[in-house]
């Protein structure tokens, strides 16, 4: 931090994690951001990709997305159109926050696993 910036009180920070969390809310969006962080897909790879998920539901996701700035959206001018969607550059800032929340579940689930076992005994 910056010797001239205050530290934030506990109100900014509340403020700035649920701003976060919202931008990774929506039920596919850490899925979609996963898959474009290994690299830029077309909307029939991510539709594949997902899984389980509807046409709409996908295209509203990635509009959504699109509208936050974490992905960008770039359709050619072929017929039939072909559009691809990649990580903009504050999509990409956003994946080592997703790989440091893995890391933590994959610890949070071993450490459950061993406090279950010690509760069973």
């Amino acid at each position: 931090m910056l010797a001239h910036q205050a530290e934030p009180d506990d109100l900014e920070m509340i403020h700035g994690t649920r701003e976060v969390v919202g931008l990774l809310s929506g039920r596919w969006s850490v899925d979609i951001l996963y898959l474009l962080a290994g690299g830029t897909r077309r909307y029939s790879q991510i539709f594949y990709e997902v899984g389980e998920i509807s046409k709409k539901t996908l295209t509203q996701t990635l509009r959504t997305l699109e509208a936050n700035g974490l992905v960008a959206r770039r359709a050619f001018p072929e017929m039939p159109l072909r559009v691809e969607y990649s990580l903009t550059t504050r999509g990409w800032s956003l994946s080592s926050l997703l790989m440091a929340m893995y890391e933590w579940s994959a610890e949070d689930r071993s450490a459950a696993r061993t406090a279950h076992l010690r509760l069973a005994a």
